[in-house]
């Protein structure tokens, strides 16, 4: 049984076994993809063996072509996961050793100071749990290590390039033969490729330009995977039984290798829920345990969660900068209500997702005037209803995004009241008044973000140009 369900810009396809309560499930999806002016979403979720695909909306916006099971997007993080599960198929048929060092094997890697010899204290294993001590991406020069080897968690993307580079010498295939071999022929993920190929030609969701080809075609073990829920999912399901590893394998990929104290990050409730396995992030809440990863490739962000034990997993992926703000709404919608630790740990979406709702359910209903008492209401009738600053100028963009600009205005004035000496909300109502036409109060709220930061090197530029154009 196939059903097709249209409902405004947004399409939903369920395969089946379609559930009675899928038609309640895509509403949902769509109306929590709305809220935040998602264009187009792809998820699978699956439960005992049996899954619902959904597709929503559009390739980008402003193009009609509707998203598809077929729709390639890119995988950003969520390639080094495949990666991962790669170099543990390597390990088990012995063709590399986890805590050999690297170096050992590759001799000299230029993209290394040679005269610090705590290079050569990075193996796999260390590489796969982001206890390097690398930057996540350096930007120019040599990746400096900011602690050493083996210390603590700070995720890298140069690590496992390192660890791919490696990986290649020892075997002399290129990372998408090795994927290929060990994942993608294997699990049958036939649109899946490490780079751009001609499959893709109709198929992708950021368009097929010279110059987007192109930038599709160098093979990254970090971030250029290129892919589609239905293939991740197939990837999903192997990794959670163990499928294509030995049993201690398995268990080794999934086991705690590494606290979730990143370094350098403040210090979270979301740190004592998480921990680093080989190659994947875990969890634990009230749910039980659970193996994850996020992707954000810029505009394209992907998301996956899986409870093997209650053979249980979702994964979506999408192309709008929030994209990771829908993700602890979908874990609830499929999962039941939980906490979402790992997207608290990134530090991604609202931190009080349902008290943005609630908000936003009062003021449309009461009107935007009344900003304010709506939000005395909220906070006296629920106790644990917040909106913290944040939260509060991501809904505002999230207003701009929908070209209500006005009321973007009232939600950033009402902002500023609760945190007057916040420069990045001055920015943020002044890029409103700028939408609005005002150019005088934009310009009055540019010059007081600079003045409470003159760091803010955007809203100098963007005071620059309007006092030119006075």
């Amino acid at each position: 049984m196939k059903q097709f369900i249209t409902f405004g810009l947004y399409s939903l396809i369920l395969l089946s076994p379609v559930l009675a309560q899928d038609k309640n499930k895509a509403a949902r999806l769509m109306e929590i993809s709305r809220a935040v002016n998602l264009p187009g979403v792809q998820l699978v979720y699956t439960k005992n063996d049996k899954s619902e695909v959904y597709n929503l909306g559009t390739i980008e916006n402003g193009n009609a072509q509707k998203v598809t099971s077929n729709t390639i997007f890119e995988a950003a993080s969520l390639s080094k996961c495949i990666f991962a599960y790669t170099v543990l198929r390597l390990y088990d048929r012995g063709l590399i050793d986890l805590d050999m060092p690297l170096l050992s094997y590759i001799g000299k890697y230029d993209h290394f100071d040679q005269t610090d010899p705590r290079y050569g204290k990075i193996t796999a294993r260390i590489v796969l749990s982001h206890k390097t001590g690398l930057p996540n991406w350096s930007r120019s020069g040599p990746a400096k290590l900011m602690f050493p080897p083996d210390s603590c968690f700070s995720y890298s993307g140069e690590g496992f390039v390192f660890l791919q580079r490696t990986v290649e010498k020892i075997t002399g295939k290129t990372l998408n033969q090795l994927a290929d071999e060990e994942v993608f022929v294997p699990l049958k993920m036939t649109s899946s490729n490490y780079e751009w190929t001609n499959k893709f030609d109709t198929a992708s969701a950021f368009g097929n330009s010279a110059g987007q080809v192109k930038r599709h075609s160098s093979q990254n073990a970090a971030y250029s995977l290129l892919t589609n829920a239905h293939d991740y999912n197939l990837f999903l399901q192997a990794v959670a039984s163990g499928e294509g590893l030995k049993p201690a394998t398995h268990q080794l990929m999934l086991a705690k290798a590494t606290p979730g104290n990143w370094f350098m990050h403040k210090p979270s409730e979301a740190m004592n829920h998480i921990w680093w396995g080989l190659g994947v992030g875990l969890q634990e809440n009230e749910k039980g345990k659970a193996f994850w990863h996020w992707g954000d490739n810029g505009a394209f962000k992907a998301f996956y969660i899986d409870f093997p034990d209650r053979h249980e997993s979702l994964v979506y992926f999408t192309h709008e900068y929030r994209g990771l703000f829908i993700a602890p709404e979908v874990v609830d919608l499929f999962m039941g209500k939980q906490t979402t630790w790992a997207i608290k740990w990134i530090e991604e979406g609202y931190n009080s997702p349902y008290s943005v709702k609630a908000y936003g359910a009062e003021l449309a209903k009461k009107g935007f005037d009344n900003a304010a008492g709506i939000l005395t209401e909220l906070k006296q009738k629920d106790v644990g209803f917040e909106l913290t600053e944040g939260d509060m100028n991501e809904f505002g963009f999230i207003l701009m995004a929908k070209q209500k600009y006005n009321d973007a205005v009232a939600i950033f004035k009402l902002n500023i009241s609760r945190y007057p000496n916040s420069g990045n909300l001055y920015d943020s109502l002044a890029e409103a008044y700028l939408k609005t036409g005002d150019k005088k109060l934009s310009m009055e709220n540019f010059k007081k973000c600079v003045e409470l930061n003159p760091k803010n090197e955007y809203a100098v530029e963007q005071l620059k140009k309007l006092e030119e154009r006075e």
